[in-house]
Formats: structure tokens, C-alpha cells, sequence
């Protein structure tokens, strides 16, 4: 409302409606460059715009706000995922970042809000893609614009070439560091030993932090972290290296901050398994899988492993002994 209580006059109604069109309206990328379209902009809305000697005509002037700002949107989106961004190439990223965008268009003035539900989406595209259901029709005329959408990110999928099981360990990994980054430190569990020796007790449950999450990876992701900044090599960017084994990350939240901790496939295993069960039946479940070899290592670890849990704020406290159905 205007300061006097009316509505707003009409011209400004116009200026903010077209305004806000030419900002929402993606960028073409027809010529294999982002890039804005000036003769799309409402004439009356370019008509409106003033500019003084020597500087860029008005429809410029608006092309270059245009332009910077989907840049922003790109980037925020980036430094969102940026462990899917590396995997599928900043080129496709980019478009399902556009047709993210297109879709829920930023409401706040935290340009990091605009990744909401991006992972939701392209998680649905990845299980689309395994279901190898991509080229499928739509079978309601209701539901076509939903299909059409789902077509356009599974397409874009496909056409950056990166490995499926790639993409979803990357969206794994972003997620698991935005999810540490966004919960609160509990503070470090310092048991008394009766506590310790309360492990043994068949119903004794660990408590893991809320912050603490598991990602499996088998190609070299978990430098392309969210904290380090973008990583951009000068050139093409170097391939994504598959490790000859599988690693698994624990990202958790700490006093100072959102850690990243590599962890033996042994005690990856254990905290797996200690989600489930009590931490004794955990254990024996481990061992019943173990090599000569890998029981051995258990063994002379297994007191180094429960200390490193807990410096790093993995482990909570016990958790309430629940009855046996």
C-alpha cells in the first residue's frame, strides 16, 4: 500500500510485475553460452529506464542485472552441491539449477534458500533413471507438465554422461555435509566407566548425534566440499577418479564446526550396524563377517575406534533400553 493508504499506483504496478518477469525468465543457452535474451524485455519497461551520457543503453543496463543474477543463483546453487556440480559438469548443473529455479523461483533474501527441494527433485530423477522409466509416456493429460519436467531432468542427466551411482553418491555426500552444517553440536559424551560397562548389557543402545551421517564413496569426492570453496582448475576439469575400493565419510557437527572423517570399513560397519542393534549384538554381527585377518584388526582397533567416536561427538550417550516384542 502507498503511504497514504491506497493502493499503489498502476505504473508501478507494471514496472515491478515486468521487472520481476525479467528477472524470473531463465537464460537462453541456445548459442552454448548463459546468456539473456534483450529483445524478449517488455518495451515499456526498457522504456522507463534512463540513462546518462556515456553509459550502456537501458536494455543493457537491465541485460547486465539479469545476467549477474542468474550467475548468483548458479553459484549458490553450486556451493549447495558441489560435489554433484563436479560430477555432472558446471554446464549441466547448471540446467537443472534453471529448471529448479524456473520452478520454485527464490522468496527469501538468502540466496542459499533457493536450494531447497533440489535435492528432493533430483533425487527423483536419479530413481526415475534407475527404474529406467526416463522415456516413458505420460499416461494422464493432468499429469503432463509434471512428465515434461521430469523428462527435461532426466535428459539433462543423461546427457552429462556421469555415471548414475556417481551423481547419487555426490547428492549422498552434499546432503550429509548441509544436514551437519545445519544441526546443533551436542556437546562430547564423557562416560563414567560404569557407563563403558554398560556396553556389554544385551539392551544397551548408542545414541548417535543427530549431526552424524554416513556416505559411502567410490569415486574421489569428498574434496569438493561446500567449506573449501569452489574448486575450479584452470582448463578442463581433471576426471573424477574411482577409488579401487569403497570409502565411507562420517560428517558430523563439532564444537568448531562440520567435520568430515574418513573411518576404516571395519568401524564403518560397526556404526552401521550400531544404529540397529544394541552395540553388543552390533558387534558380534560384525565379527560373524570378519576374516581371520579383518577380526584381528577389530580387535587391536576396536578401543581406538570407540574413543575416536567419541572425541568427535558421534556418540551421545546410551540410548533407553526398549522392550523386546
Amino acid at each position: 500500500m502507498s503511504p497514504g493508504g491506497g493502493d499503489p499506483p498502476r505504473w508501478l504496478r507494471e514496472l515491478q510485475r515486468d521487472f520481476t518477469a525479467v528477472l524470473r525468465a531463465p537464460l537462453d543457452s541456445g548459442t552454448g553460452v548463459f546468456r539473456e535474451r534483450q529483445e524478449r524485455y517488455p518495451a515499456r519497461l526498457v522504456a522507463q529506464l534512463r540513462s546518462g551520457p556515456g553509459s550502456p543503453a537501458p536494455a543493457e543496463r537491465l541485460a547486465l542485472y539479469h545476467r549477474q543474477y542468474w550467475m548468483r543463483l548458479f553459484t549458490a546453487l553450486q556451493t549447495s552441491f558441489p560435489r554433484v556440480s563436479r560430477a555432472m559438469g558446471y554446464w549441466h548443473f547448471n540446467h537443472l539449477a534453471a529448471l529448479h529455479l524456473a520452478a520454485r523461483p527464490p522468496r527469501h533474501f538468502d540466496l542459499d534458500e533457493g536450494a531447497r527441494g533440489f535435492a528432493a527433485r533430483l533425487d527423483q530423477a536419479l530413481q526415475r533413471l534407475g527404474d529406467g522409466a526416463s522415456r516413458g509416456r505420460p499416461s494422464k493429460r493432468a499429469a503432463r507438465d509434471h512428465e515434461e519436467e521430469d523428462d527435461a531432468w532426466c535428459r539433462r542427466i543423461e546427457l552429462s554422461r556421469a555415471p548414475l551411482a556417481m551423481v547419487r553418491q555426490a547428492l549422498r555426500m552434499d546432503e550429509a555435509e548441509r544436514h551437519a552444517y545445519e544441526s546443533p553440536f551436542e556437546g562430547l559424551w564423557r562416560p563414567a566407566p560404569e557407563e563403558l560397562a554398560r556396553l556389554a548389557q544385551p539392551e544397551a543402545r548408542l545414541r548417535f548425534a543427530v549431526s552424524c551421517t554416513l556416505a559411502q564413496e567410490d569415486w574421489d569426492l569428498a574434496r569438493f566440499s561446500r567449506l573449501a570453496g569452489a574448486d575450479r582448475e584452470e582448463g578442463a576439469p581433471e576426471a573424477i577418479r574411482r577409488h579401487p575400493s569403497t570409502r565411507t565419510w562420517v560428517f558430523a557437527r563439532s564444537a568448531a564446526g562440520t567435520t568430515t572423517t574418513s573411518v576404516d570399513p571395519l568401524f564403518a560397519r560397526l556404526l552401521e550396524r550400531c544404529r540397529e542393534l544394541p552395540f553388543g549384538e552390533a558387534l558380534a554381527a560384525v565379527e560373524v563377517g570378519c576374516t581371520a585377518a579383518e577380526a584381528a584388526r577389530l580387535r587391536a582397533n576396536l578401543q581406538g575406534w570407540i574413543a575416536l567416536a567419541l572425541s568427535s561427538g558421534w556418540w551421545t550417550g546410551l540410548a533407553r533400553a526398549e522392550p523386546r516384542a
